[in-house]
């Protein structure tokens, strides 16, 4: 059902479906889903564009200095394309906050011939003192933009030089003045952690040991980033890892303030620590490497993915494969799905599978064979054919037509037999995967293609037995 635009919520509603009868789009903008959300600034411009005859509104929460906004990427198209006779904006900076990317649009808007309405500043910008005042006001907004940004660097610089924080690693939380202080709780529970780990635990064990006694689950590789957290041992760490994700071309050096609030453990404890677990002798298996049934497996009971294991034979050049749950790897807590399951004896029961649904496919298309109801389509492009046959001529065109027909009849007829569930060239797969011994000459690579023509997922049970398989059609 089509939504009506007159509901109160706002709604951000699909172009396709209304590209003849509506023409009129609004657009709103906030930069931050906490102006969406808590100051209520999205829903506010929403309902003035609606009010303003906005027969659809196209939304982004994002900067208006971001070339990567969905939805006015959309709207630019569908100006381009002719599906647009006006805009309405609240201000000329929901545009953008760019003067330059704001006076390019208007200059789009004019080539084709669309009415920018800017509901806080009534301007004509088909004509010359409107592109003008537009300009200005680009300008006025680029301007503002940048001073804010200086403020607000100015504004976390001072943040970071007084020591203070925006999140609270696990043991502490933060004070009135957003500085870091021991947790009443999860201090004490911090400290056990680091003793724990002097004492020889494994971060498995430590993982385990938080879920059974204080019901906190804490992954092996979140216990090994809070560990080489500077402020488990009292130092303020700014410009982390993650700056490298949000700038990658430039990314600031990280910061430490030492000895801002009351530690968890020395430096030399977490040294001990790091070294324990750098030097701790691990069992020699491989997990890389491409197979056959690499990402269709999962853990039947917790839904989670199952990675493979090479254990090679100390003695000769054998090896054994096999697949275990990925959460329970991380620990028992998280998925009790404990067993170990070789590889060739899963990759045997789903060969199995694919080979019984295929024979049972092969044997449906069979009957349908046997009694095919014609369709509607069919019955009509026969008459259609009989029509043109009957005129006896020679014309290319006519003939043309004819051969058309014929091949629509073909491809008709093929359908019906092979059903609507099930695509031609599945019925071809499933052919070819029923026959003796097709199994047996493949290669791994074949055998991985072959998988994946006919499989999405593979569930894995606790007696390492193939539960359940989703199939691709």
């Amino acid at each position: 059902m089509v939504p009506s635009p007159d509901r109160d919520d706002a709604v951000l509603y699909n172009h396709s479906l209304w590209v003849v009868e509506m023409s009129i789009y609004g657009y709103a903008r906030v930069s931050s889903t906490e102006q969406a959300e808590e100051y209520d600034a999205l829903n506010q411009q929403i309902a003035r564009l609606k009010g303003a005859g906005a027969e659809v509104v196209l939304v982004d929460v994002e900067s208006g200095r971001s070339h990567t906004r969905k939805e006015f990427t959309k709207l630019l198209k569908m100006v381009e394309r002719g599906e647009v006779r006006e805009v309405i904006v609240t201000r000329v900076d929901r545009l953008g906050r760019s003067d330059i990317d704001v006076i390019r649009t208007i200059q789009l808007f004019n080539d084709c011939g669309i009415i920018l309405r800017i509901l806080d500043a009534p301007i004509d910008i088909s004509s010359s003192f409107g592109r003008f005042s537009a300009s200005q006001m680009a300008a006025l907004a680029d301007f503002e933009s940048r001073l804010l940004s200086e403020r607000t660097r100015h504004g976390m610089a001072y943040f970071r030089s007084q020591g203070k924080v925006q999140t609270a690693p696990f043991g502490f939380q933060i004070d009135g003045e957003h500085k870091l202080e021991p947790h009443p709780r999860n201090f004490a529970i911090a400290r056990e952690i680091i003793d724990l780990l002097l004492g020889g635990y494994s971060y498995g064990r430590v993982s385990k040991h938080l879920a059974e006694k204080h019901g906190i689950k804490f992954s092996l590789s979140g216990l090994r980033h809070w560990v080489k957290n500077p402020a488990v041992c009292g130092h303020t760490r700014y410009f982390t890892e993650m700056e490298y994700r949000r700038n990658p071309k430039n990314p600031r050096k990280p910061v430490i303030l030492r000895n801002t609030h009351k530690a968890v453990a020395s430096d030399a404890e977490i040294a001990e620590i790091l070294h324990a677990a750098k030097n701790k002798p691990r069992v020699s298996v491989r997990r890389q490497g491409d197979y056959p049934l690499k990402g269709l497996l999962r853990c039947h009971h917790c839904g989670g993915g199952m990675f493979r294991t090479v254990y090679k034979f100390k003695k000769g050049d054998g090896e054994t494969h096999w697949v275990r749950c990925n959460s329970h790897a991380r620990g028992s807590h998280f998925c009790g799905n404990k067993k170990n399951t070789r590889l060739s004896d899963l990759t045997e029961q789903v060969i199995c599978a694919i080979t019984r649904k295929a024979e049972e496919i092969v044997e449906e298309v069979n009957v349908r064979d046997s009694g095919v109801v014609d369709s509607p389509a069919l019955i009509e492009l026969r008459g259609q054919l009989a029509a043109l046959e009957a005129l006896g001529s020679t014309n290319p065109a006519i003939l043309g037509a004819i051969l058309d027909i014929r091949n629509q009849i073909d491809a008709e007829e093929s359908r019906l037999r092979v059903g609507v569930k099930i695509a031609q060239d599945k019925y071809k797969l499933a052919w070819t995967y029923s026959q003796p011994g097709f199994w047996e000459s493949l290669s791994q690579v074949d055998l991985r293609e072959a998988f994946r023509s006919f499989v999405l997922e593979v569930a894995v049970d606790s007696n390492g037995d193939v539960a359940e398989i989703v199939w691709d059609f």
